[in-house]
């Protein structure tokens, strides 16, 4: 099992890049760009906060859990 988050869906369906979410979230672009290609060990809820309310979302919109989340 895994969990991944959907930070390329949720940006794609906004037509957001990574950069304007940062401007957005005040999250850095190569911390975002962790997030995005699934190499983050851990997310704290802080920066879930954020990014939620920057794409107006809930938490669930952005993880995904299950056996084939990574692929």
């Amino acid at each position: 099992m895994a969990i991944r988050l959907k930070l390329v869906e949720a940006l794609a369906r906004r037509r957001l890049s990574i950069v304007e979410l940062s401007d957005r979230t005040g999250i850095s672009v190569r911390d975002l760009e962790v997030l995005r290609d699934q190499k983050a060990m851990a997310l704290r809820l802080k920066t879930l906060d954020a990014l939620c309310r920057a794409l107006n979302c809930t938490p669930g919109d952005l993880l995904e859990y299950g056996e084939n989340a990574l692929e």
